[in-house]
């Protein structure tokens, strides 16, 4: 992602009320760059074309938005234990989240092209969440690739929901997400993270 000049922030805010306004595939850079008080040459100096802008804006929101989950899940105590609280309260936070689930709604299509583009970086970075969650020192005892299997998973799971992929039930509200989580998610788990609960 470029880097982040005061003109780059202009431009993602920008970006994002428009996507989140109009859709991801019908916004043009010329109403980006009205809202942005720029150029539209400024908005190529920073970005290949609208692809790229859109991948930026969805990194950005992704990467505010798992650091709120981390932050939301250290400061307050789990009703059950770790693994299905993050799955939860990450499943809730991206159903709330207008731009995001703007775009599942309107290009599903899209959301699964950028998800096999951008991927491992998802998965770092629930995996950098993860390690604020844990209680300290729980990280290091399970080791990297544990922690990147339980973000992977997490992932995966968070996906089908969220594109509504078919399930017998839909979980609904919070309670029926957490139902899930411990009935699906749980037991599909790496091993190791079965064997060392949080």
């Amino acid at each position: 992602m470029p880097a982040a000049d005061s003109a780059t922030q202009a431009i993602l805010d920008a970006a994002a009320v428009e996507f989140q306004q109009h859709g991801f595939r019908r916004v043009a850079l010329d109403d980006v760059a009205r809202r942005a008080g720029v150029s539209r040459t400024t908005i190529y100096r920073r970005f290949a074309g609208r692809d790229e802008l859109v991948a930026a804006v969805i990194d950005r929101e992704n990467a505010v938005l798992f650091a709120n989950i981390a932050h939301e899940l250290k400061s307050r105590r789990p009703q059950s234990n770790y693994y299905v609280e993050a799955f939860t309260l990450s499943i809730v936070r991206f159903r709330q989240h207008r731009v995001l689930t703007r775009m599942i709604a309107d290009e599903p299509g899209l959301m699964l092209e950028l998800a096999h583009r951008h991927w491992d970086a998802a998965v770092e970075r629930m995996a950098l969440a993860l390690r604020v969650i844990f209680p300290e020192g729980f990280a290091e005892q399970i080791g990297p690739d544990a922690v990147d299997q339980l973000a992977d998973t997490i992932l995966r799971y968070a996906a089908m929901l969220l594109l509504l992929l078919p399930t017998r039930e839909t979980p609904a509200d919070v309670e029926d997400i957490r139902a899930f989580a411990t009935a699906h998610f749980l037991p599909s788990l790496p091993a190791v993270l079965r064997a060392v609960p949080v």
